[in-house]
């Protein structure tokens, strides 16, 4: 059982690249930047998924507020740096060469990316699970999980 959201990280991005992103939801901490990102440029609306419900969860995990930007379209901000992490749509009106270089552009500054797919999975701790139809990128996660783990001890 996965997604749509993680069935386009694969088809448009880089899946273990948005897996690595993941992790870092790990090392948030109440106060940190958090930039969700949206490709289209649709008003709105309540309860929104990228403005209410992944703020909400992330807060949730990490036990504490996080300063949240939201943003729509193609532009990124210019201070892209200072966030901690960024959590992206699934690009599905997008091509995969637009998605990569937004992928891009955040590894070049060092800022974990993800998308809403993995991050919803991670927070409501279905992370593994979500991974299952896709092994090798399961078993990449379950090492660099295991790595970070013996670090913390």
């Amino acid at each position: 059982m996965t997604s749509l959201s993680i069935l386009f990280a694969r088809q448009k991005g880089d899946l273990r690249q948005f897996v690595e992103g993941t992790l870092a939801i790990d090392r948030l901490r109440p106060g940190d930047r958090v930039l969700v990102a949206e490709a289209c440029t649709h008003h709105p609306i309540a309860h929104d998924i990228d403005r209410v419900k992944i703020p909400r969860w992330l807060r949730e995990y990490v036990a504490g507020e996080l300063d949240f930007t939201t943003t729509g379209g193609h532009g990124l901000p210019d201070d892209l740096a200072s966030h901690q992490l960024v959590v992206h749509c699934g690009g599905c009106m997008w091509n995969r060469r637009e998605m990569l270089s937004r992928m891009l552009r955040c590894g070049e500054l060092d800022v974990p990316i993800t998308n809403y797919g993995m991050t919803i999975a991670c927070t409501l701790g279905l992370f593994e699970r979500v991974l299952s139809p896709f092994p090798e990128t399961l078993e990449t996660y379950r090492l660099k999980q295991a790595r970070r783990l013996r670090q913390n001890t």
